[in-house]
């Protein structure tokens, strides 16, 4: 099966706004709904879950149980952590190996039917894939947050998107081993089966520039303009 996955359980702090941003409305439906919808109709997508934080478990039970999107099976209870919510989902379809999750963050709501589809056609041949789109600016590296360490060839570089895709057995062996490590706190999963399973290739999938995250108030406005 193919599992989307859309991770909800952020407290959105940056936007400066009491409701979590996934959980704002703009235009009529809630951040989040714009994703659940595109992954609803897309036609390779067989099973969605949601994961979200505890306070919001009635909100996403009762959008769920609307009957709204009907390939909806499971709302999840994720962490404080980022990765405690991959975790979550990896745990709940951890009985499947050979299932794809498409791990989806809830901010961003504009993904494409198009890039859902290159990033499962690449999962043919492929236990991992993350989408990306190329660097348009210059990109410092500092290892102290004060001083230039290093600048990549902007050629070589990406920014990381959602959704990021992986064969159960290979996200949950990644994670296996990255739970050993006393330093483990990772934002990215995709970086997870880098760090930990370094032999297998992660591939990357071309994203687009409107499957953008939703961080601060500008933003909502902006996905009003889209919708």
């Amino acid at each position: 099966m193919n599992i989307a996955v859309i991770l909800a359980a952020g407290s959105g702090k940056r936007m400066g706004m009491e409701t979590p941003k996934q959980f704002v409305e703009v235009n009529g439906k809630l951040v989040i709904e714009y994703s659940l919808a595109t992954f609803q109709a897309h036609p390779d997508i067989d099973e969605i879950a949601v994961v979200t934080s505890e306070a919001y478990l009635p909100l996403m039970n009762d959008l769920r149980d609307s009957g709204l999107y009907s390939k909806w099976k499971k709302v999840l209870q994720g962490g404080a952590e980022r990765y405690q919510s991959s975790l979550a989902a990896i745990q709940a379809y951890g009985d499947n190996p050979d299932d794809i999750l498409l791990i989806h963050d809830a901010a961003r709501p504009l993904v494409s039917t198009a890039v859902i589809t290159k990033v499962l056609e690449n999962m043919q041949y492929a236990n991992a894939a993350v989408v990306a789109v190329p660097a348009s600016d210059t990109v410092l590296h500092s290892y102290d947050n004060k001083h230039i360490a290093d600048i990549p060839p902007r050629k070589e570089m990406y920014y990381a998107q959602t959704p990021q895709a992986f064969r159960v057995k290979t996200i949950q062996r990644a994670f296996e081993l990255g739970l050993q490590d006393a330093c483990f706190n990772p934002t990215d999963d995709s970086g997870v089966v880098l760090r930990y399973l370094p032999e297998e290739p992660v591939v990357i999938v071309e994203g687009e520039s409107k499957n953008r995250k939703i961080t601060y108030q500008d933003d909502l406005l902006w996905l009003s303009s889209q919708i």
